[in-house]
């Protein structure tokens, strides 16, 4: 959980290995629900996917096998399409 959260900090991109498959993200946010699920809502930019390869995602952080700062890659700015207090997660522990 603490790699996400510094990467959303400092805008890192990450490798996450989610249900069995590699993923490159832009964490955007990561926190808990209303009923204490936790997630971690980003944009996959690459990887593998079971839906849509690229695009917005909201990943169970209960799925999620290994997490990966991927040195030197940074997002300059949010992505189109990214609400800043995201309604699903109503405990923020970091967002852009």
């Amino acid at each position: 959980m603490q790699e996400i959260e510094e990467s959303i900090k400092n805008r890192q991109v990450l490798m996450v290995c989610y249900k069995g498959l590699p993923r490159i993200i832009e964490a955007h946010i990561v926190g808990a629900n209303s009923a204490g699920k936790e997630f971690v809502r980003g944009y996959q930019v690459g990887g593998t996917s079971c839906t849509e390869e690229v695009g917005w995602k909201l990943l169970d952080m209960k799925k999620i096998q290994a997490v990966t700062v991927i040195q030197d890659q940074h997002f300059a700015k949010p992505r189109q399409g990214y609400v800043k207090n995201d309604p699903v997660i109503t405990t923020i522990y970091a967002q852009v």
